[in-house]
């Protein structure tokens, strides 16, 4: 799978950018706040329909945008496959302005094959594995942002799991509303069934595909951490379910859904009464973790820096080989200025898969790491003021 081509207008630094891509390996160079991170930013945006920077989806608009009426910005792409098959991919933005210029709301637009869809029909279309400094929240950040992981890994392999994880968090909202109604008794007991019965099913279906995903992660990654840093210990990562220890068990041995969604239901409304003294749910993949160790120590507290970053590496190394085996069509990867910071070692090992894939999109705010020597038959481009430009 590759990225053909890709038109922004108005998203972040860039007013207009049309760029054709080639399959192969391309480095875009740059200093910092130049628009290296916007451009990778975009792309992922095209694939899993969220932007992994931005609070809102209103700070994607270009400033140069905010003068308008109706502010917009946009994002489009023609993806190939090694199939041969073709789909192009549009996210519109609608932000509104206050008084101050800034953008202060948005409306999502999307589009596949230029027909309108929903944000669940366009992730995945293009798939893609993103490494970026950001990724050391994944080892030593809050367990929100191991979910937060595991959500765009899956999503990007299962329409299934984002059709459940969206109907589960408006489940969740709606539950933990009804919740806080029946603790200023102004609501009855029997209203919950209904969502008890959803936030079983869908919730059912988000635990068993994390755990079977947090497994395949987990073998691989061991394995790529062991290449990467030998001498620092075994890497191991473990699904932690938000629910009972009994229930959890059998999620992780791989218990079937249906399974899983009756007991969760026991689960919830045995819990009921604790929920509605808490006001909010307090049991469900809304509750999940990954613990990681090295060397059968908790990473997130123990771990140096150096150990944080090349666990996150190992991970997103492993997720290349998830997506590969998923789809026998291998990502897209986008290296957001993490290969500079990396010693010869490291880079090799992520150049050598990065030459197993159909494209890679490589960031540096510095063009001697990586060098051309180690990229041969890359091309290589300059980025400023929201342009690309070749470089020889």
């Amino acid at each position: 799978m590759h990225l053909a081509e890709l038109s922004l207008t108005h998203v972040r630094t860039f007013a207009r950018l049309e760029w054709r891509i080639e399959a192969g390996v391309h480095v875009v160079v740059g200093p910092n706040g130049s628009g290296k991170s916007n451009l990778v930013e975009a792309i992922t945006l095209l694939a899993t329909a969220r932007s992994a920077r931005s609070r809102s989806d209103a700070e994607i608009v270009s400033w140069s945008a905010l003068g308008d009426v109706a502010p917009v910005a946009r994002a489009a792409g023609r993806v190939l496959t090694r199939g041969g098959e073709q789909v192009s991919v549009e996210v519109v933005i609608t932000a509104r302005t206050a008084l101050g210029g800034d953008a202060v709301a948005a409306g999502r637009r999307f589009r596949v094959n230029g027909v309108a869809r929903r944000a669940s029909d366009l992730i995945g279309r293009l798939r893609v594995v993103p490494f970026s400094a950001d990724d050391l929240a994944i080892i030593g950040g809050a367990p929100a942002e191991r979910r937060r992981y595991l959500d765009v890994t899956i999503a990007q392999l299962d329409a299934g799991y984002v059709r459940a994880l969206q109907r589960y968090t408006r489940v969740l909202q709606q539950r933990n509303s009804l919740l806080r109604r029946l603790q200023e008794r102004r609501a009855a007991a029997h209203e919950l069934d209904f969502w008890d019965d959803e936030l079983s099913r869908t919730g059912a279906a988000l635990l068993h595909a994390r755990a079977a995903t947090v497994a395949a992660l987990a073998a691989e990654a061991a394995v790529q951490y062991a290449m990467l840093a030998p001498a620092d210990g075994a890497l191991a990562c473990c699904y932690r379910p938000g629910v009972p220890a009994d229930l959890g068990a059998r999620v992780l041995a791989g218990a079937p859904v249906e399974a899983i969604a009756a007991e969760l239901g026991e689960v919830v409304r045995a819990e009921r009464a604790r929920d509605v003294q808490a006001g909010v749910t307090r049991v469900g993949p809304h509750r999940d973790d990954v613990a990681i160790d090295i060397a059968g120590h908790a990473a997130a507290t123990t771990a140096s820096r150096g150990q944080q970053r090349t666990a996150a590496l190992a991970l997103r190394l492993a997720e290349v080989a998830h997506s590969f085996a998923r789809t026998a069509d291998a990502p897209v990867l986008l290296l957001d200025d993490v290969l500079s910071e990396l010693d010869a070692g490291r880079r090799a090992r992520v150049l050598a898969v990065a030459f197993g894939v159909d494209q890679v999109i490589i960031t540096t705010p510095d063009a001697d790491r990586p060098g051309r020597a180690e990229l041969p038959g890359a091309r290589w481009y300059a980025i400023a003021d929201g342009a690309l430009q070749p470089i020889g």
